[in-house]
Formats: structure tokens, sequence, C-alpha cells
């Protein structure tokens, strides 16, 4: 089966590199992966400010957050939606658990994408399944995965 998919990046910051091939690469594995030979999928590599309005305007939460995630679209053999990450965020939590910003970042995307496939972190049965699919696709990238970070953590991501 083959794969087709359009991957957006827009970079609107300018403290972090940002990996897009390592970024497209966890798009592709995550949709393949989950049984989605085709999508569409914006990411947007912001800064806490960004990310902030963002998560007050669509969550009502008042305060920074490493990833937000907006379903557009999900079908049989199609996914689409968006992903906002923050760099500055990445760069926060990679310091605290001694890895890469580039590895924080594809977490995020890794994350957001297991979101637009339909999973959710809600429960802590649920939260668990998220965390092995992150582990699983972070593997297949050839990213150890160092600990609990921020999208690890958490049981509030994406616009879901």
């Amino acid at each position: 089966m083959s794969s087709d998919y359009e991957i957006n990046l827009s970079n609107r910051q300018t403290e972090h590199p940002v990996p897009q091939d390592l970024l497209e690469k966890a798009v592709r594995e995550v949709f393949s992966g989950e049984g989605y030979p085709r999508g569409e999928v914006g990411i947007a590599v912001v800064d806490n400010a960004e990310i902030h309005d963002c998560n007050v305007q669509f969550l009502q939460h008042d305060y920074p957050t490493d990833v937000i995630t907006f379903p557009m679209d999900q079908t049989d053999d199609f996914l689409s939606g968006e992903i906002m990450l923050s760099a500055e965020y990445a760069a926060e939590e990679a310091r605290q658990h001694g890895w890469k910003t580039e590895e924080e970042m594809t977490l995020y995307v890794v994350h957001g994408c297991l979101h637009l496939a339909g999973y959710d972190d809600h429960e802590d049965h649920d939260r668990q399944e998220m965390r092995r699919l992150e582990k699983h696709y972070l593997s297949k990238l050839d990213i150890a995965y160092a600990g609990q970070s921020s999208a690890a953590d958490s049981s509030s991501h994406g616009a879901t």
C-alpha cells in the first residue's frame, strides 16, 4: 500500500532549531503505523507566548503548554489536522529530562499524531496506552525515550 502525506511545517519562533525532516518522518511513521496511508497535517512550531494564547482561546487554560492538537478529518484511510508545539517549552522539558530539544519536539509531534488518530489521554488506561505508543514510535525513529516529559505526563492535550 503506497502512502501519500502532505506535511506543512511553519516555524514561527527563532530561538530553537527545528528538525523538520525528523518531525515529518514522525508524522509518516505514526500515520502509516496507525493504518492511515493518506494524510495532511500542519505543524506550527511556536514560542510559549503564542501557545499560551492558543491554550487560553481554545482550551480555557491560562498557561503555556507543550502541544495542542486540532483534528480536522478522519476516514478509514485518511487523517488530517493541525499540531501546534512550543519549541521553548520543549527546550525547558528536554533540559530537565536530559535529552535533546529536537527529541522532545518529536515526542510532541508523535503525541499530536496519536490524538489525530483518535487516541485520548484523559483516563489513566488511555494515557498508559498513549505512553506505550509514544515509546514505540520514538524507538522506530531511533530515539530512546528519556522519561517523563510533559507530553508523557499530561492528561489535557488537544482541542478535542
